[in-house]
């Protein structure tokens, strides 16, 4: 196991020499094994990639993201608001009729009704990648076009899990309660988990997911 000085090094190199972030401003804290990025960033985006950088240090058990975002030009929320909707009208994964976008002070906050996770992620990210942005809430309702039996779910996660070569799921626990999937038990590292969460999203029939997966890493 690296310690939290060798993960800490690890991840403030992993973030200098990333293209997609500017780290001159962002502060890294590691103890055992939970990172804690603080500081600031031009964009909502390098706030989402720096996490994801993070996570894939070796060690990492968990990223806990207090980056604040700056950003280098500022705009308008009406001219925020307007990129979002241009953004989820290109989208082949978005459906933007049932999507309403409120923008106050940078801050979005999206809302309504669609019919799968996929695409109230695709949703949120087309609202992560809009200049101008500082923060995205996620208010978006899943209602499945097609009711699932919670069983027929969770084999479907299960059988999703054990294909890919990424997860090791002899650990992974998977309950679905009303179309939403729990996700319980450990993993070895902090990428397996949020992997976890993407795969069941893509299930038909999910409302929403909660990812209690742990990290323990291999000694």
């Amino acid at each position: 196991m690296p310690s939290d000085q060798e993960i800490l090094s690890d991840v403030q190199d992993a973030l200098t020499w990333d293209v997609r972030v500017n780290a001159a401003n962002i502060d890294v804290d590691v103890v055992g094994g939970v990172v804690t990025l603080s500081g600031t960033v031009d964009t909502y985006t390098q706030k989402l990639d720096a996490s994801q950088i993070a996570s894939r240090i070796k060690g990492v058990v968990d990223v806990i993201n207090n980056l604040v975002v700056r950003p280098a030009i500022i705009r308008s929320d009406q001219e925020i608001q307007d990129d979002i909707y241009g953004a989820l009208r290109r989208d082949v994964l978005v459906d933007e009729a049932n999507i309403v976008a409120r923008v106050a002070n940078g801050i979005v906050v999206l809302s309504g009704s669609i019919p799968t996770m996929a695409e109230k992620n695709a949703a949120e990210s087309d609202a992560w990648l809009t200049p101008g942005v500082t923060d995205v809430i996620n208010n978006i309702v899943v209602t499945p076009a097609v009711e699932r039996m919670d069983q027929d779910i969770r084999e479907d996660v299960v059988a999703s899990l054990a294909r890919d070569t990424r997860i090791d799921m002899g650990n992974i626990d998977v309950d679905v309660t009303d179309a939403i999937v729990y996700l319980r038990g450990t993993v070895s590292d902090y990428t397996q988990k949020w992997i976890a969460s993407d795969i069941a999203w893509w299930t038909p029939g999910v409302r929403d997911v909660i990812n209690e997966l742990t990290v323990k890493a291999a000694a």
